[in-house]
């Protein structure tokens, strides 16, 4: 068999010869590949506007879904009521009474700006107490005294609002008497 392979090759050795590519075919080549290169760099890959706002929106719906989750299950995860049920109906009571207070206090926001940013600044600070208090209360080893500085806390906000309410009626009843004075000259 390699007899008759060998016969054939050299019978149509001419017709092999006519096929042989030309000799510069490899420089061309090389050539042509380089102009490539410098005259259309490899662009970056176009992503469409859609894909990408697609993207974006289910990470935004996954992420808020998850961060609600989280708040709920820490608002949940200790219920005063179930700790001590008359602490509970303390707390709800003074929170209530501190919010009427307040919006008594706000009254003067506009008369004296000055005053009332003073007194609204230490409500505040021992507002960030008082929810430093119940962010550990689920994780606090005895939640009871938990609750029971957070009921503290309160008290002393409303005893701070009684206070600062009490300066607001004697300035209130200064400036009477001063314009009272006034009108009687």
């Amino acid at each position: 068999m390699s007899d008759r392979l060998e016969n054939f090759v050299r019978g149509h050795r001419r017709d092999f010869d006519e096929f042989e590519p030309p000799m510069n075919l490899w420089d061309r080549i090389e050539e042509q590949l380089d102009q490539e290169k410098t005259v259309a760099p490899r662009q970056p890959r176009v992503v469409k506007l859609s894909v990408v706002l697609s993207i974006a929106a289910t990470l935004l719906v996954v992420l808020s879904a998850g961060i609600v989750f989280i708040k709920y299950q820490k608002t949940q995860a200790v219920n005063i009521s179930n700790i001590n049920p008359e602490l509970a109906d303390q707390q709800v009571h003074y929170a209530s009474m501190i919010e009427t207070k307040r919006s008594e206090l706000k009254q003067i926001e506009k008369q004296d700006p000055q005053l009332y940013n003073e007194f609204a600044s230490e409500i505040k600070k021992m507002e960030v107490s008082y929810q430093k208090l119940k962010s550990d209360l689920p994780t606090s080893p005895n939640q009871e005294e938990t609750v029971k500085a957070m009921i503290r806390n309160l008290q002393a906000q409303i005893g701070v609002l009684n206070q600062q309410l009490n300066i607001i009626q004697q300035i209130k009843q200064i400036k009477t008497q001063q314009q009272n004075e006034t009108q009687s000259i």
